[in-house]
């Protein structure tokens, strides 16, 4: 995994995200950030959240915020799963994008 020379931009993921929350009257339980490359190349930066302090996922899964989130992120996709807890991820790079992009 080469996910590594995304440490930098998950950091700054990591401190961004509490402080949006933070900013919205949300309390940011998170309990660990997770880092991964897939087979193509794609960087994911998982925040996972704390189940039990969290009364109303509903507010952390609001469209609002996942659009505040990614605005503050310059853009970068937020998406939610709560299947098993809460958690956020955040796209930090992709090269199938960066190679569409790369014809223009």
């Amino acid at each position: 995994m080469s996910a590594n020379r995304y440490l930098s931009a998950a950091h700054n993921v990591a401190q961004t995200i509490p402080a949006i929350l933070a900013q919205r009257g949300l309390k940011p339980f998170i309990s660990r950030c997770v880092l991964t490359e897939t087979e193509r190349g794609a960087a994911w930066l998982f925040i996972v959240f704390e189940a039990s302090p969290m009364e109303n996922l509903e507010d952390y899964a609001a469209a609002d915020v996942l659009h505040d989130l990614s605005t503050a992120l310059q853009g970068l996709p937020v998406v939610i799963n709560n299947s098993d807890g809460l958690r956020y991820a955040v796209l930090l790079g992709s090269p199938i994008v960066l190679n569409r992009l790369d014809r223009f």
